[in-house]
């Protein structure tokens, strides 16, 4: 059982509609805890990426690999995409909870 004062362990944010996409035909995830942001990006052509940035470091990784400032900056900028191109009642939010 979850006490009711419990914070969530992780957020995770994305469209109600699992078909809705954004205007450049691709689709993307944000999630987050207190350690780390992640922003997975589903382009409508080419590779998906995932990219997972370290609060307390500063460090990013791109699909499992060591990535850069570009990286950072890519990012940022698909997650203002993701929130300019979309309006707050499309969005489901997960709160994810885990049992001690």
């Amino acid at each position: 059982m979850i006490k009711k004062d419990s914070k969530p362990q992780a957020r995770i944010v994305q469209f109600a509609d699992d078909t809705k996409m954004l205007p450049d035909g691709s689709k993307m995830v944000y999630a987050e805890n207190d350690d780390k942001i992640v922003l997975y990006h589903q382009p409508s052509f080419g590779a998906t990426m995932t990219y997972s940035y370290d609060r307390e470091t500063g460090k990013i990784i791109v699909n499992g690999k060591v990535g850069t400032n570009i990286d950072k900056r890519t990012m940022i900028k698909l997650g203002s995409y993701f929130i300019q191109n979309s309006k707050e009642d499309e969005f489901i939010t997960l709160n994810v909870f885990t049992q001690k």
